[in-house]
């Protein structure tokens, strides 16, 4: 019993390793990502300087709307779905199905 406890732990503390390299990789990759971007915004506001203010609302406008989009869509289904379990069981069966299908698109 000993000996499988070991090597079920030994093989925890591996995975834990990759997963711990996959996730400095990503920050890696996703910071020299944001660095190239930023270079590109930078080179497209100095050459065009009248569009720098309509580039900043836009991406401000793209920015917030990007974070309301989860709420929207992930809070609506969670609605229906209350509403469906708490109120009339088994009558809205309907309801539970639409908050399934929501999240797809």
């Amino acid at each position: 019993m000993k000996s499988t406890n070991i090597k079920t732990r030994i093989e925890i503390f591996q995975i834990i390793k990759r997963i711990k390299l996959k996730i400095y990789f990503f920050y890696i990759f996703t910071g020299i990502m944001f660095l190239f971007y930023w270079y590109i915004i930078t080179c497209f506001c100095a050459v065009y300087e009248n569009t720098q203010i309509a580039f900043i609302k836009d991406s401000l406008l793209s920015f917030a709307l990007g974070l309301l989009y989860p709420f929207a869509l992930y809070l609506l289904p969670s609605a229906l779905r209350i509403m469906s379990l708490k109120y009339c069981k088994g009558k809205l069966s309907f309801i539970y199905k639409l908050s399934d299908i929501i999240p797809i698109f």
